[in-house]
């Protein structure tokens, strides 16, 4: 199924609009209830990133976004370090389930190549974003070594 909708609305109020409109609401009350979904990991530090192909701000700045703490998008959010959605206004317009709306699901696979999305995956990773990983062999090394131990706590 589709969704006939922009990623980004004009404003928060032609979201919430475009969010209540029976044709994109029944694709996301489809994408809540599901067993497995594969997602993407993507990057704001490359050029080349669709990121900024998408947005709807030409002169979003990609240092000011990495300023301002955001380290990847996960379903076109902005997320933190912490795998948590940014308080950064084009997530307030999206079009798009947000993060968590997920937790639902059984399996939640990521699929992410290339070094650029080393700190997008450890993001996404340190928010439990996902419990599937497909990653190269070069980026996973990264990954691990940018990756803080886990501590098991007795």
């Amino acid at each position: 199924m589709l969704v006939h909708a922009p990623l980004f609305a004009e404003s928060t109020a032609q979201r919430d609009m475009l969010m209540q409109m029976a044709s994109i609401r029944e694709v996301f009350d489809l994408a809540r209830r599901a067993a497995i979904a594969l997602v993407g990991v993507g990057s704001i530090l490359s050029p080349e990133s669709s990121y900024y192909d998408l947005h709807p701000l030409p002169n979003l700045d990609r240092n000011e976004l990495i300023r301002s703490g955001v380290r990847g998008e996960f379903l076109a959010h902005l997320i933190g370090e912490d795998g948590a959605v940014t308080d950064h206004p084009l997530n307030d317009r999206l079009v798009a389930l947000r993060p968590l709306e997920l937790a639902g699901c059984r399996r939640i696979i990521g699929v992410a190549s290339g070094l650029a999305k080393v700190l997008p995956i450890c993001a996404a990773l340190k928010g439990r974003l996902l419990n599937t990983l497909i990653i190269d062999e070069e980026t996973a090394g990264a990954v691990l070594e940018t990756m803080e131990p886990v501590r098991n706590v007795a």
